[in-house]
């Protein structure tokens, strides 16, 4: 309104937040949170200073999309070329990107969020909850909100570094008011009116700015400051009369039916109110005092201030609720016509029109408005239908089905999908939506988990050759899921084609982000091969990509560093491969991931604490596998870290007995045998297990039934293509067969590995087989071989003679520190906690000190992080 009134007391507190990591701003409408915010970044507008301001609206809600625009308003003008944030990218990806272009600025930086409470969703708000933790140190991050979000401010507020602005601290002072109102034409309110008029209002500032408005239209000002009683919605009903009943008729219509709009044009007004003036309307209201806000320097869009379009448009329902119903049907028929898919729903919702809002959600493409970001845009569509509505249209049960599946509703997912194919079946369905409930239910079956056989794979294929060649989106999902599946089941030369295929579809849709994926495929199914050096190299290339446009510590980045931590871990370089799993698995943790790249994070962690004699450390990472695997049903991730864990006891001769218990208490003769079926429920887990029962049985002296196994299972492996399983399974062979005195076999088993292991610069399955690899390598050594031969059996014979001792077990938390632990992952501060267990709070630090180092950590939310993975809370609740 251009009658801001200066609040030097709120804008030095609000300094702080150039010191805090989050400042939050919390209260109703109209309590003045922009306007107070604004007169902040203009005093920094000379400053070196990065400020950033993205005011939200209701889509911003879907995490893709919110991570899109703050990129955008932190980059500006200044996005370059190389660091594209696209609307395909995903959330997590431009979060990575948010971050990296945060780091390469050296100034302070803030970004100001606007109306939080209009985008507030889980997704949006664990979004900006990991963009604050993540972040770097220079970059603060103010936000105003209605309500008070989640944002781990808990533990921001322990460690000093949380700001809070309430309702109560926003209210005008008496001062405040008094300049406001004394800006009043002619003659001004008496002491006692603005008194008055600020103990009705509470200091609401929007309150008196309306009545600042009403008073320079000349109403009385006796009855005026009389009647202007209550305060909130009633109040705001009162002031809004005022500024609706001060202009002509045919303007009050004008403005009732606008107000429907979140964004008023010239063109929306003259459809809506049957003019050709719509523009110069526009500027004549906003001339005359309308809360009418622009929304460009250009002055083609105009806002209504929330709370007067909150009471506009109720007034206009309450007075004729056909009319109301009958303009947002209007209203959704012209957005939808322009595309404008999200305006459409919005009204079509308030129309209540079930027929429109199901039309308008099938024209958009149903289902496939979730992958391309508009999540939160299908749930409050179907919110709004009835079930029935939904079961009528196919394309609509298909949006609700992928919209459980992204929700982690599987059950409902599972229940709703195999009714759709039952009603498909017994009726006459077309071609096209038969592909479409096919490729819906091979996403469902991804998420599951759920595993396939050959015949699945082949009818893959062919749904494949019967997709529409230009339809990019779901011809490389297909396909890339079709490479994957391929590699799981150990079909490894069928995996590389689909892969390839999707990588094209991919590349053809401009999606780089979707195309690395197939890059990690394609990586995996090199190693699986045997071809280490070609895997590094893909590898190599796909980490510079990933570097260039979504940053070294993206998502992308820590899947890529899991693969190459255990390409590191092959070539026996341990140390490099824990450099980059200690920042890649904790940030795994915190995303979205899939079995493979849990398996091979987890598991080359494991086994490299085991080398350096931590069993028990290497425990606690398959512990934390585990939970990843409970937590989102990943059964294939959950037996794989029973049988790492079982191969890591048949290191140690002395604990055949434990892993002999262990064995038998996971079922690892049914996991094994399941090595002789065509399709076995999941082939690693059945290869693993088949290993181990192997070392088991050479162990206890079973040579001649484990050399049967082991030829049945080189004989897959060869057909297969599976060379690194060779390697692995001709060391195990040379042992059988030297036991059993055929040298000369035992001799072309181990000669036969080393041969393929050597050229790929492959180390470890010979390190981590020492029990059973020393004989031959003795006899390798003694019979000299060649010089190239010879550098590698001197390197594996420096490796095997190598044996660490068992690191010390972990000190256990006494009664104090366990209670302590407890109370801080709660969120409770130190002083907090000192109150609760009548200890001084020097006494807590210093516990607390012994409780970091016991555990590991050196912060607090790594210590509840830790607490969590290990059962550290659920074992100090018990004290």
């Amino acid at each position: 309104m251009g009658d801001q009134i200066r609040r030097d007391a709120l804008l030095e507190r609000l300094d702080g937040a150039l010191e805090r990591r989050l400042t939050l701003i919390h209260a109703p409408a109209g309590y003045g949170k922009t306007s107070l915010l604004a007169q902040w970044r203009r005093r920094f507008a000379d400053a070196d200073l990065l400020v950033a301001w993205l005011t939200l609206e209701r889509d911003d809600a879907d995490a893709k999309r919110l991570g899109q625009y703050i990129a955008y308003a932190i980059g500006g003008e200044a996005v370059e070329e190389n660091d594209p944030v696209s609307g395909a990218m995903p959330a997590r990806a431009a979060l990575s990107a948010i971050i990296n272009r945060l780091a390469r600025d050296p100034r302070k930086a803030v970004l100001i969020l606007d109306d939080l409470h209009c985008a507030e969703s889980p997704e949006a708000l664990d979004f900006l909850q990991s963009l604050i933790r993540l972040a770097p140190s220079n970059c603060h991050f103010i936000i105003a909100s209605r309500d008070y979000p989640r944002l781990g401010q808990t533990m921001l507020a322990a460690e000093g570094q949380l700001l809070a602005l309430s309702a109560e601290d926003l209210k005008f002072s008496s001062p405040e008011a008094e300049e406001m109102l004394a800006r009043t034409d002619g003659v001004p309110l008496g002491a006692d009116d603005v008194r008055s008029l600020i103990e009705r209002t509470e200091g609401w500032p929007i309150a008196l700015q309306l009545a600042l408005v009403s008073l320079r239209r000349g109403v009385d000002r006796r009855n005026f400051v009389g009647g202007a009683a209550g305060s909130g919605s009633d109040l705001a009903g009162y002031l809004s009369e005022q500024v609706l009943m001060s202009l002509p008729e045919d303007v009050q219509e004008v403005v009732l039916r606008t107000a429907l709009l979140d964004r008023v044009t010239g063109e929306a007004l003259n459809l809506i109110c049957d003019r050709r003036d719509g523009g110069l309307l526009l500027e004549r209201l906003e001339q005359q005092g309308v809360l009418l806000t622009p929304l460009s320097p250009e002055r083609d869009a105009y806002r209504y201030h929330q709370l007067l379009a909150e009471y506009l448009r109720d007034r206009l329902a309450r007075r004729d609720i056909g009319q109301y119903r009958a303009l947002h049907q209007r209203l959704a028929l012209w957005f939808d016509s322009r595309g404008d898919t999200a305006e459409a729903i919005r009204h079509a919702i308030e129309a209540e029109d079930g027929a429109l809002l199901a039309g308008v959600l099938e024209d958009a493409g149903g289902w496939r408005l979730i992958p391309q970001g508009q999540l939160g845009l299908v749930e409050r569509g179907l919110a709004k239908l009835s079930a029935a509505e939904i079961e009528a249209s196919p394309a609509l049960v298909l949006a609700k089905l992928y919209l459980d599946i992204k929700c982690g509703r599987m059950d409902a997912a599972r229940h709703g999908y195999d009714g759709l194919v039952a009603r498909a079946e017994g009726e006459d369905t077309s071609p096209d939506l038969w592909t479409e409930i096919r490729v819906v239910g091979d996403i469902l079956a991804e998420y599951e988990n759920a595993p396939m056989t050959l015949e699945d794979l082949l009818a893959r294929e062919a749904l494949l050759r019967s997709l529409p060649a230009d339809d990019h989106l779901v011809v490389a999902n297909v396909s890339e899921s079709l490479g994957a599946k391929y590699y799981e089941g150990g079909w490894l030369e069928r995996a590389m084609e689909p892969t390839l295929t999707a990588r094209a579809h991919y590349q053809a849709m401009g999606s780089l982000y979707s195309e690395l994926f197939t890059r990690f495929h394609e990586a995996r199914i090199r190693e699986g091969q045997g071809r280490l050096k070609d895997a590094v190299a893909v590898l190599s290339v796909t980490r510079a990509e990933i570097e260039a446009h979504f940053g070294a510590r993206s998502d992308l980045a820590a899947n890529c560093a899991a693969f190459e931590a255990q390409l590191l871990y092959e070539q026996d370089r341990a140390a490099e491969a824990n450099a980059l799993l200690d920042w890649a698995l904790p940030h795994m943790e915190q995303s979205d991931g899939w079995v493979d790249v849990y398996a091979v994070a987890y598991f080359t962690a494991a086994h490299s604490a085991a080398d350096e004699g931590a069993i028990e450390a290497a425990r606690g990472v398959l512990a934390r596998a585990r939970g990843v695997a409970q937590r989102r049903r990943l059964r294939q991730l959950e037996l794989l870290s029973d049988l790492c864990e079982l191969e890591l006891l048949l290191r140690d001769e002395g604990l055949l007995g434990e892993a002999r218990a262990f064995a038998g208490a996971i079922g690892l003769d049914a996991m094994a045998d399941a090595m002789a079926e065509e399709s076995p429920p999941y082939r690693p887990v059945a290869i693993a297990a088949a290993l181990c029962r192997i070392r088991i049985s050479l162990l206890s002296g079973a040579h001649h039934s484990a050399l049967d196994e082991l030829i049945a299972m080189s004989h897959w492996a060869r057909q297969h293509g599976a060379g690194r399983l060779l390697i692995d399974l001709n060391i195990l062979k040379a042992h059988g067969y030297r036991a059993i005195g055929e040298a000369g076999k035992a001799q072309a088993s181990f000669d036969e590995a080393v041969g393929t292991a050597m050229f790929q610069g492959i180390a470890r399955p010979f390190l981590n087989a020492r029990g059973f690899v020393q004989a031959s390598l003795d006899e390798a050594l003694a019979a000299s071989p060649d010089r190239f031969r010879a550098q590698f059996l001197k390197s594996l014979a420096r490796g095997v003679g190598t044996v660490r001792a068992p690191a010390p077990a972990p000190d256990a938390l006494n009664d104090a520190e366990a209670a302590i632990l407890r109370h801080l992952t709660q969120g409770y501060s130190n002083k907090e906690i000192a109150r609760l267990i009548g200890m001084s709070p020097d006494t807590v630090k210093y516990r607390l000190k012994a409780v970091f180092r016991k555990i590991g950590v050196s912060k607090r939310r790594d210590a509840v992080r830790v607490s969590h993975e290990r059962g550290l809370i659920d074992a100090a609740a018990g004290l």
